[in-house]
C-alpha cells in the first residue's frame, strides 16, 4: 500500500431531482413506515440499502406485512449484491454495471 495514495472505489447514489422519495416511492414508503429516518437522509446507494433491507427483516418493530413484502426479495437481493461486490473487487466492470442494474429491478418490484 502506498504511503501517500490511497484507491477509492465507490458507488454513489444518484436518485435525481426528487431522490429516493420519487425514484423508488414504494421503498421510501417502506422506509418511512418503519421509522428508518437514517436511510431516508442519507439515501445510500441500493447497493447499502439492502443491509438496510435486512435490518428492517430482523427489527421487530417493523410491521409484519412491510417485512412479508421485504423477505420476498431479500434473498435475491443479497445475492446480487453479493455478486456486484465480486465483480467491484474483480474489476469486472460491465458486469458489475448488468448486476446494479438487476438490483435496481429488484428494488423497483418490492
Amino acid at each position: 500500500m502506498s504511503k501517500f495514495m490511497q484507491i477509492d472505489v465507490r458507488l454513489l447514489p444518484i436518485y435525481g431531482e426528487g431522490g429516493l422519495k420519487k425514484a423508488f416511492p414504494d421503498l421510501f414508503g417502506l422506509l418511512d413506515e418503519g421509522g428508518y429516518n437514517l436511510a431516508i437522509d442519507r439515501e445510500p446507494s441500493l447497493y447499502e440499502m439492502v443491509e438496510v433491507m435486512i435490518r428492517m427483516n430482523n427489527d421487530p418493530h417493523v410491521h409484519r406485512e412491510s417485512k412479508q413484502r421485504i423477505s420476498q426479495k431479500l434473498g435475491e437481493l443479497q445475492k446480487v449484491r453479493d455478486e456486484a461486490r465480486e465483480a467491484l473487487l474483480g474489476g469486472r466492470l460491465k458486469e458489475l454495471d448488468r448486476l446494479l442494474y438487476r438490483l435496481e429491478d429488484l428494488f423497483e418490484a418490492l
